[in-house]
C-alpha cells in the first residue's frame, strides 16, 4: 500500500489524541512509519486514542499546538519527513460558545506548525487538515468546488477558512508552492467519536 512510502520515515502528527488524528496514527503505524504525536492528553478515557492504544505506537508529546517553542524543539528533536496538521477546536457548537479560543487554535496553530516546519529542513511534505465547512455558505443544492471562495459564518468555519489562507501563504512564501496541501475534510462518524 502507497509503495511502502511510509515505511521507515518520521512522521508527525498534531491532534493525535483526537478522534481522526488517532485513526491517522494507527494507520501510519501499521504502513510502517516512526510516528511522533503532538497534542493535548485526550479529553476522557473512552477516546479511541486511549481505547485503540495509540500511546503504545507513537512517540507523544504532550503540548499545546499553540507553544511555538515547545513546538520548535519537537520538530527540531525528531527531524520529521512528513507533518500532518490536525490538532484544533473541531467543534461548531462550542466555536460559539469559545469564539477567540478557536480562532487561536485554529488560526495560530497551524502558523506555528508552518512556521516550525520551515526551519526543519528534514520535512519534505505537510498536509494541513481543514473542513469542507472552509467554503462561504451559499445554501445551493451541488457539492462545494476548491475553486469556491472561502467564507464561514460560524467561528469553527471562519478558522478553517483563515488556516487554509495561512496554508496558501506560507506555501507560496516559504515552500516555493510545493511541500504544503490542505485537505478539506467532511465529517466522519465512526469508533470513538464522541462529538
Amino acid at each position: 500500500m502507497f509503495d511502502d512510502f511510509y515505511r521507515r520515515k518520521t512522521v508527525l502528527v498534531t491532534g493525535h489524541t483526537g478522534f481522526k488524528g488517532s485513526w491517522l496514527a494507527l494507520w501510519l503505524s501499521h504502513l510502517g512509519a516512526k510516528v511522533v504525536g503532538y497534542a493535548l492528553p485526550p479529553a476522557r478515557a473512552e477516546d479511541n486514542y486511549v481505547a485503540a492504544g495509540v500511546a503504545e505506537l507513537v512517540e507523544d508529546f504532550d503540548a499545546d499546538v499553540r507553544d511555538q517553542a515547545t513546538l520548535s524543539q519537537c520538530f527540531r528533536e525528531v527531524q520529521p519527513d512528513v507533518v500532518f496538521h490536525l490538532a484544533a477546536q473541531s467543534l461548531v457548537l462550542q466555536s460559539y460558545q469559545e469564539p477567540a479560543a478557536t480562532f487561536d487554535v485554529n488560526v495560530q496553530g497551524t502558523v506555528a506548525v508552518l512556521e516550525a516546519a520551515r526551519l526543519t529542513p528534514s520535512v519534505r511534505s505537510i498536509v494541513i487538515v481543514t473542513t469542507d465547512k472552509c467554503y462561504d455558505n451559499r445554501h445551493w443544492p451541488w457539492p462545494y468546488r476548491e475553486t469556491d471562495a472561502l467564507g464561514g459564518h460560524d467561528p469553527y468555519s471562519a478558522s478553517k477558512a483563515c488556516a487554509e489562507l495561512v496554508a496558501a501563504s506560507y506555501r507560496a512564501a516559504f515552500f516555493g508552492g510545493a511541500k504544503v496541501a490542505t485537505a478539506r475534510a467532511g465529517n466522519v462518524i465512526g469508533a470513538g467519536d464522541w462529538a
